[in-house]
């Protein structure tokens, strides 16, 4: 295992065979959105250099939900298990391609054991392609608020605070989202895939404390391209997590429309819509509340990063970064006011997003136009007051 410190991180990073593939498999909440928009975008300069990015779209999240046999959606509205053909396709395409290849999903980190070494085996294919592992963490604690609000866009309605407490109760499992632990165990993460991959096939990115850019510039290095094909394509998507008073927004409308929508539906006017549409759409004030973790919950994700720390240095990986970043406790800090009302400019960003994503069909618009009706007949603040339910 090769540990670098902050100080090392400047060194160069051997790239990959040229005939081997990259398969980064996130995990959740790490930036990945940001490093797959690079990619997507890059695709004609990086296949200049001889690298493939599979597919047209951002990410090849299908292949990986297809393989992993997991539900997109809701089962019984819309939603469902994708053809295993999206990830045979992509295996197919990965076996032919000249040159290097790189994939990137973050729902790969879910795969139980034997799963992963299906893939790893699918993907070097008859010519046995080479295959590194690449998993991108940072400290638990710092990951609960967004991995809450990434539950919020497939319809949560359980508030932080409960949520916290179910993800809690018995570590390692959880009732409202059992997919949580299948994420955010990080040391059986990397466990499961060091055991398919090999461990001198699976290097461990720490993305704390480290510049803006070094996950950009690291993939660079192990494709061997210019690291600004990609470094320059740090800005394409916003990272920031919603706000308190956004998020409680987005809690008490999925209790409201949930029950009466189809997934489909749901995804073009509310995740797309409202949550990606006040997000991206405006940089919310200082003044702003954000969401607060209280103090039991960070002690319980540092016990549980510190036990990750510890499989992650028994593994053999190689590890860039500093791994006892993931041991770090912090401090919730004073826990500030409630917010029973959301700024204009958020509410009128949600909406006129709602509109926007309206215009893609007939139904879609007469779900919106319920939808935006319904708010202002009730008004945004009845939606954040508690006695509302």
């Amino acid at each position: 295992m090769v540990i670098d410190s902050q100080a090392g991180l400047g060194s160069a990073i051997s790239p990959i065979p040229s005939d081997g593939v990259l398969l980064h498999i996130g995990v959740h909440k790490t930036g990945t959105t940001a490093i797959q928009a690079a990619l997507a975008d890059a695709r004609e300069p990086l296949a200049a250099h001889g690298v493939r990015y599979p597919g047209k779209l951002q990410a090849q999240h299908r292949a990986a939900l297809a393989v992993l046999g997991r539900p997109w959606g809701w089962n019984t509205r819309g939603g469902g298990v994708l053809d295993r053909e999206h990830f045979d396709r992509l295996a197919k395409r990965t076996a032919q391609a000249p040159g290097r290849v790189v994939i990137s999903s973050e729902f790969f980190c879910e795969a139980p054991e034997d799963t992963a070494v299906e893939v790893v085996r699918d993907l070097r294919g008859r010519s046995n392609r080479p295959v590194q592992v690449v998993v991108t963490l940072r400290n638990l604690g710092k990951l609960l608020p967004s991995s809450w609000q990434q539950y919020l866009k497939y319809g949560l309605t359980t508030p932080y605070d409960k949520w916290l407490e179910d993800v809690f109760a018995t570590p390692g499992s959880s009732h409202m989202t059992p997919t949580f632990w299948k994420r955010h165990d990080h040391g059986d993460v990397v466990r499961r895939w060091s055991r398919a991959v090999g461990p001198e096939n699976l290097s461990v990115l720490i993305l704390e404390d480290v510049p803006r850019d070094f996950v950009f510039r690291s993939f660079a290095q192990y494709l061997g391209v210019p690291e600004e094909i990609l470094t320059g394509r740090m800005d394409l998507t916003s990272n920031r997590s919603m706000t308190a008073a956004e998020a409680e927004v987005l809690v008490r409308l999925n209790k409201r429309v949930k029950k009466s929508m189809q997934w489909g539906d749901y995804v073009r006017l509310v995740r797309r819509g409202v949550a990606l549409g006040m997000v991206e759409g405006r940089e919310p004030a200082d003044t702003e509340v954000k969401l607060f973790t209280p103090q039991w919950a960070l002690d319980a994700a540092q016990q549980a990063g510190d036990r990750s720390a510890n499989a992650i240095v028994e593994s053999g990986v190689t590890v860039l970064g500093n791994v006892d970043a993931l041991r770090v406790g912090l401090a919730s800090g004073e826990q500030p006011r409630e917010t029973d009302s959301l700024p204009i400019d958020a509410a009128v960003q949600a909406l006129f997003s709602v509109i926007q994503a309206s215009g893609e069909s007939p139904t879609s618009r007469e779900l919106a136009g319920r939808l935006v009706r319904q708010t202002k007949k009730d008004g945004i603040r009845s939606l954040l007051r508690k006695n509302s339910e």
